[in-house]
């Protein structure tokens, strides 16, 4: 069903089961349609034999058939329909053969996958399966019977969550080329990746999978592993197509070649696998046949050059040197043992981006054997050469033999005098060609570019070993005419290290001759000095670096922490407590940020609480400043804070008679006197009961004195509780 991805129980037509000899090859695909509802186009490509497949095998749709990988379940299948047919064509269109037709089909539909179906880690795979191949093919056992199956995996549509983008590799149109007996041929069978992906190809036995001759259009069946076709006797996948040079792939670009022994059609199959990030995502195989034909004996043409003034031809890596006052012009032969063969002449500046030559005439026509033919060279006013390069030029002889062109190469190297244009100037306002430049310190300068002869120029610069980009330099690209300047800047960054030298080419280009500038380059050398800095300091106001404190019998800790730098760059001023969080300790700092000077307070007031049963305590902390300068430095003073528990006292003795009368003289129970406990044992309260055991007195002040006004005279008794001691005694009250 159209833009639908369904399950399978489509019981098959009756036209599917058409038997022919039909299938010469070809590949399955799946793209992603970005933005789109319908998210993804499946279908495939495929290769019809023209001369002796059966029309009635002409399929108007194919059903595709998708598995989970991890477990061949099915996922479903596409009805693709037939939406491309044409015919394949040769690379030399004049050398087609009545045996070899060859029509490309394509079918295909667009729909839409869900996430939620399709995030299987291991991914999926489709099949297409048909009967048959075509009933000539060379290189294996009764090919009228053989099925061809299509194979292709790709990858979850969501990884983690988080869509996945694939598409299978694009493949140009296969040529309709066959190969010549004994002679040399290049096939390419390679593609592209919309999505960046690296491909490697191989080549792999043709899978036959589970149609046949009776039931052409078997529905696909999930498998690990699908049947292969059946190789003839000395064959195999080493030698798929026998001969001096047995068929070979490029794993890297796809390209084909061999060298046939014999005729006849041979089939074969290229496995390219995708790869992203070294990891591989998908597979497809791709199908087709070769056929091997006894060509005519056919010989390639041959370029010649006799320099003027010389007597012998011209020899590889020679250089011609032509002055200013010699001809434009120069004269090169071609010959060619074949009678009535039609010969073009191309050529190309290999290291110039314009060619600034021309060919003529750039065609002929053999009159006889070993027919000899000239043409000249003529270089215009920009084929000229600087510092002595020279130009390297090639000229290609091809003539119109079948399948392919034989062709022969003639290179050239030119050396040509300048024809007065003169070169452009570049400067800077720099005092010399060497900056002694500072880590973290800004360079400026500006860059100028002159021609006096007043044509356009370009101005650009490169890093000799390195890209100024990657150093942080910033120097944009100018052109103009005439005149023109562009400023350049740089800090060098903090891992410059003293003594690197770094060399920076400017360039200015004259554009007279676009495709051949004249350049002139200017190089400045920046040389990386020590960065001037001053250590910061860091002190406090204390007399002392060591503080004891008795818990109990000591105040508040304050003191100012004092950070300060020399030179202006900026320091920071911070606190750290040597195994324990000062923050989570109640002490009190704030890490600050500024120029030259700093000053933080530092107050804590210790408690019990931080003993945890002992009787001292070390806390050790380090201020530390630090500057920002690239060549950072650091200074650090440390304070070593002592927590004691407080001492334990004696419990001073009592009076057992006290006489509230108001004389102020023994009026009250003293308790200021009480000891002040310590953190293992602390005060509690103090309770006064009379002779009954009621209570008539409660504090938990171990400071405030019992002076009873509103009581009656008689036996009274008190309780005074520290964590670990109780002290209790009798008192009597006279009035």
């Amino acid at each position: 069903m159209k833009n639908q991805f369904t399950l399978l129980f489509l019981i098959l037509l009756s036209f599917f089961n058409a038997n022919a000899t039909h299938i010469v090859g070809g590949q399955l695909f799946i793209t992603e349609n970005k933005g789109s509802y319908y998210n993804y186009k499946i279908g495939l490509t495929m290769y019809f034999d023209a001369i002796n497949g059966n029309p009635g095998a002409e399929d108007p749709f194919v059903n595709i058939y998708v598995f989970r990988k991890r477990d061949n379940v099915s996922v479903g299948y596409l009805q693709a329909p037939k939406i491309e047919r044409k015919s394949v064509n040769y690379t030399n269109p004049v050398c087609g053969i009545s045996t070899l037709e060859t029509i490309m089909i394509t079918y295909a539909s667009d729909l839409r996958l869900e996430g939620s179906a399709f995030n299987d880690p291991q991914g999926y795979y489709m099949v297409w399966d048909r009967c048959c191949r075509n009933g000539t093919i060379t290189n294996i056992k009764i090919p009228g019977d053989a099925g061809s199956l299509f194979y292709l995996e790709f990858p979850p549509i969501v990884k983690n969550n988080v869509n996945f983008s694939n598409s299978s590799p694009v493949f140009p149109t296969i040529q309709g080329d066959y190969a010549c007996v004994n002679a040399p041929f290049l096939f390419n069978f390679g593609g592209t990746d919309a999505d960046g992906d690296s491909l490697v190809y191989s080549l792999i036995t043709p899978m036959q999978g589970y149609s046949t001759k009776d039931v052409p259009s078997a529905p696909g069946q999930g498998a690990s592993s699908y049947p292969t076709v059946t190789w003839i006797d000395g064959v195999t996948i080493a030698n798929i197509i026998p001969g001096p040079k047995p068929l070979t792939v490029d794993s890297k670009t796809g390209m084909l070649s061999v060298t046939a022994g014999s005729t006849g059609l041979y089939v074969f199959t290229v496995r390219v696998d995708e790869y992203r990030n070294k990891t591989k995502i998908g597979t497809l195989t791709r199908d087709f046949q070769l056929k091997v034909v006894d060509c005519p004996k056919m010989d390639a043409p041959k370029l010649l050059f006799k320099p003027v003034g010389r007597d012998t031809f011209y020899t590889q890596n020679e250089i011609i040197t032509i002055t200013k006052d010699d001809p434009n012009c120069f004269e090169v032969m071609v010959t060619d043992p074949s009678i009535n063969d039609h010969i073009k002449i191309n050529g190309v500046a290999i290291n110039n981006s314009e060619n600034y030559f021309t060919v003529l005439p750039a065609e002929f026509q053999t009159t006889t054997a070993n027919d000899t033919m000239r043409f000249q060279i003529c270089l215009d006013e920009c084929f000229v050469t600087y510092d002595n390069r020279p130009i390297r030029i090639e000229l290609i002889a091809e003539d119109q033999s079948c399948p392919v062109p034989l062709s022969d190469t003639l290179t050239i190297f030119i050396r040509r005098e300048s024809s007065g244009n003169t070169a452009p100037v570049v400067t800077t306002s720099l005092t010399n060609d060497y900056v002694h430049a500072t880590a973290g310190l800004p360079v400026k300068f500006t860059v100028y570019g002159k021609d006096i002869d007043k044509d356009s120029i370009a101005l650009s610069a490169q890093g000799q070993d390195f890209t100024i980009s990657s150093q942080g330099m910033v120097f944009n690209p100018i052109s103009g005419k005439e005149t023109i300047q562009q400023n350049f800047t740089w800090t060098p960054p903090c891992n410059a290290k003293k003594g690197d030298t770094l060399a920076v080419d400017f360039l200015l280009k004259d554009l007279r001759c676009s495709g051949n500038p004249l350049g002139v380059s200017k190089p400045v050398y920046f040389i990386i000095d020590q960065s001037p800095n001053n250590p910061p300091s860091v002190s406090t106001d204390l007399n002392s670096s060591t503080i004891s404190y008795t818990i109990g019998n000591s105040g508040t800790i304050e003191f100012n922490v004092l950070a300060t730098d020399a030179d202006t760059n900026t320091i920071t001023l911070a606190a750290l407590g040597r195994g324990f969080d000062m923050q989570a300790m109640g002490m009190n700092f704030t890490n600050k940020t500024g120029i030259k000077n700093l000053t933080s307070p530092y107050s804590w007031t210790p408690d019990c609480a931080l003993m945890n049963g002992s009787t001292e305590q070390v806390f050790t902390i380090d201020f530390i400043t630090a500057d920002k300068n690239c060549l950072s430095a650091s200074d650090t003073t440390t304070v070593e804070v002592t927590i004691k528990d407080n001492a334990e006292d004696q419990m001073p003795e009592l009076p057992n008679v006290i006489t509230p009368n108001g004389d102020g003289k023994n009026d009250c129970l003293l308790l200021d006197n009480l000891p002040a406990g310590t953190c293992v044992n602390q005060f509690k309260d103090v309770t006064i009961f009379n002779r009954w055991g009621k209570q008539v007195y409660y504090s938990i002040e171990k400071d405030k004195n019992w002076c009873p006004s509103d009581i009656s005279g008689g036996y009274y008794y008190y309780l005074i509780r520290y964590t670990n001691q109780s002290y209790k005694s009798g008192l009597t009250v006279l009035k």
